[in-house]
């Protein structure tokens, strides 16, 4: 007989481990508990599906339209809600900012009353809410009017007496009933929060309950790679929708393109198809048991890496009962120098991260001058290859060299600090174009503060629009109103009659006509194509440390304590990180503005913005923050207090072996991987 073999009435034998032997009716309990299927009905072809690969693809899927709705299309409509909405980016910010609020809240109840529930319930729950979140954020749409980009607005010279006319139509109700809607955003966030904080607490809880340590980095490395591969086609579909007009369902044609300013994309398209397909998802997470097959082996088998302090295991098991326990759970979590400086270090990384990926499509359109779609496209071929291949590289590297907590928080300082010197690559810019009254003066003696001139002083002109042209000499302005030009379009785009024109050739070193033509000036910067290289790199090594942070988190603690604490990090991550950080990256945008949209004399979006201050802006805060990140990684190193067997450096431990991973299991599980946790291994301490 076999050493996995073993009589009826005898213990079970697993390499140096015995397990006793179940009564047939707690196994036949056991076995109800963890099978695939939808109440009574559960067939044996639904238990094909009953693994940790199969659930790891599930929730991978969840995490890919998580991040392809929060991450992806929300970022990416940033500068289309400015626009459709009239909201600054600091209110912009805020919509993010509303998903990190909710999740960190709640995330603390779901997390200390989900350790001992069915988790694979609770995280299809989750999916439910984000389709009512991703529906709530898609109304809007409905609820509004056609878009007004100005069409029926003058675009040249103004008579003062009709100007004056126009201004003072505003009535308080008209000038603040478009950004009432940032509330019911507010509100789809805030459900997109609770369904996100669900699976990433529960879910890569239930992951880590159903593989081994040497397995999980690796399992939750795929889940966060697909937790960034979202964002990624969140920033490549939502910018091929940008290219669609915001009312195409209901206007055949307009008169401006995707480059002009004024243009506002099919921003509620990406949210509208997250709605169906979250509720696709969440049916086969219906599915599962209370656990896999796979969990209770795990338990079994573990060998432990908790923090040594002088706080028992036993005395841990017996918290969590009642909401009585929490604040005492919450101090040992606290008392545990790994725990307390590997979350400080992901709450630096939230900051710059969150604000980074809520303003990269931005960053990217201001700074080279490209349109919003392209530049949310660009902003995603540079994400798919950057962040999720480095989380799928952190879990693989934890996996090949078999890493301990120190290891693995050894190559998070390393790769800290090279995501560090890369975040320099925010300095390449293209430098602003030269527009009069901006950047250069519009004639001889004129302040750059200013877009009004002599020469279009009674042309009556606002910001409410943002209509540039382009004279010969390359000198571009603000609108044909600016440039005082008092002819209308022609057929070409091209003004006539512009007296501001006819002012300034005197710069040049041949006299100008005085006409411009609709658009920008061309550029011929192709510093762009430097700047997303080095911000892959940058990006790269940012994510290699999502893996074996989660992996340190988890092996730090005492089991019993997982679950509650991802919660207690989660709300420290976004109560000091991710929760602030879009909101004070889009203030440091908004104070880098030079031309503001001024609508019934008050403040909007901005149309023009300092290319210069903001790369020093976003240059400051990336290396600052990353520094503290760093900082925390070597004080967590230095202050982890690994148990007895592992104190002993270059001596080998010897783990339990066992053929499968799922040893004890009912006769519907599928099969699944072999485990170095449960193998005979000889593993040196790295």
């Amino acid at each position: 007989m076999s050493e996995t073999e073993s009589p009826v009435n005898g213990n079970i034998k697993t390499g140096k481990m015995s397990v006793k032997p179940v009564s047939l009716k707690e196994a036949e309990g056991s076995c109800k508990e963890t099978r695939c299927g939808f109440g009574s009905y559960s067939p044996h072809c639904l238990q094909k599906f009953n693994n940790p690969k199969a659930l790891l693809f599930f929730l991978s899927c969840f995490c890919a339209l998580q991040g392809f709705v929060v991450n992806g299309i929300n970022n990416v409509n940033t500068t289309s809600l400015e626009r459709r909405f009239e909201l600054p980016s600091s209110r912009v910010g805020s919509i993010s900012s509303a998903y990190d609020v909710s999740a960190a809240i709640l995330g603390i109840i779901i997390s200390y009353f989900g350790s001992g529930k069915n988790k694979p319930r609770m995280v299809a729950l989750a999916c439910i809410v984000m389709s009512l979140g991703s529906l709530i954020m898609a109304l809007p749409h409905f609820t509004t009017g056609l878009y007004e980009y100005g069409q029926n607005v003058d675009e040249a010279c103004r008579d003062p007496v009709a100007a004056a006319l126009t201004d003072s139509s505003c009535s308080p109700d008209e000038e603040n009933q478009l950004q009432r809607y940032l509330y019911v955003f507010l509100l789809g966030q805030t459900l997109h929060g609770i369904g996100g904080t669900t699976l990433y607490i529960v879910g890569v809880a239930l992951i880590d309950d159903s593989v081994p340590s040497s397995a999980s980095p690796l399992y939750v490395g795929i889940m966060y790679a697909f937790a960034t591969l979202g964002p990624a086609l969140g920033y490549v579909v939502g910018g091929q929708l940008l290219d669609l007009y915001v009312d195409f369902d209901q206007v055949d044609s307009v008169s401006i393109t995707p480059e002009d300013p004024r243009w506002v994309g099919a921003w509620w398209v990406g949210f509208a198809s997250a709605c169906v397909l979250f509720l696709v998802v969440s049916i086969p997470l219906f599915g599962y048991g209370k656990e896999l097959p796979t969990a209770q082996h795990v338990r079994e088998t573990r060998v432990t890496e908790t923090h040594t302090d002088e706080t028992s295991e036993k005395a841990v098991k017996e918290l969590g009962k009642s909401l009585k326990d929490m604040p005492r759970s919450f101090w040992i979590l606290v008392k545990n120098p790994a725990f307390l400086f590997i979350t400080l270090a992901g709450t630096f990384e939230g900051f710059s991260t969150s604000g980074m990926a809520t303003f990269l499509p931005k960053l990217i359109q201001n700074q080279f001058g490209t349109s919003a779609a392209w530049a949310a496209i660009l902003g995603g071929l540079v994400a798919v290859p950057g962040a999720a291949g480095g989380q799928f590289i952190g879990g693989i590297i934890c996996k090949k060299w078999k890493l301990k907590v120190k290891g693995m928080l050894r190559l998070n300082v390393i790769v800290c600090i090279l995501a560090l010197l890369l975040d320099a690559v925010v300095w390449i810019r293209c430098d602003l174009e030269d527009i009069a009254g901006v950047n250069v003066g519009y004639g001889q003696g004129d302040e750059l503060s200013s877009l009004v001139s002599p020469c279009n002083s009674n042309c009556s002109c606002t910001t409410a629009l943002y209509e540039p042209v382009c004279s010969d000499h390359k000198i571009q302005y603000f609108s044909p109103c600016h440039a005082g030009c008092s002819g209308k379009a022609q057929a070409d785009g091209t003004f006539t009659n512009c007296t501001c024109v006819a002012a300034s050739s005197f710069n040049t070193s041949h006299p100008s006509l005085p006409s411009v033509r609709k658009g920008k000036c061309n550029s011929d910067c192709f510093k762009m194509y430097i700047f997303l290289p080095i911000l892959l790199l940058s990006i790269f090594f940012r994510f290699i440390e999502g893996p074996p942070s989660v992996a340190v988190t988890l092996r730090c603690i005492h089991d019993s304590q997982r679950t509650f604490a991802l919660g207690i990090q989660w709300f420290i991550v976004r109560l000091l990180g991710t929760v602030p950080g879009p909101i004070f990256f889009g203030i440091i945008i908004d104070n880098t503005c030079l031309v503001w949209q001024e609508k019934c004399r008050e403040k909007a979006s901005c149309w023009i913005y300092d290319n210069l201050a903001l790369s020093r802006n976003f240059f400051v805060i990336l290396v600052c923050v990353k520094f503290l990140a760093a900082i925390m990684f070597i004080l967590a190193y230095k202050f982890y207090n690994p148990p007895a067997v592992e104190k002993l450096s270059n001596v080998t431990l010897t783990i339990p072996s066992s053929d499968k991973e799922n040893g004890t299991r009912g006769d519907n599980s599928s099969s699944s991987d072999s485990t170095e946790d449960a193998s005979s291994a000889t593993v040196t301490t790295f």
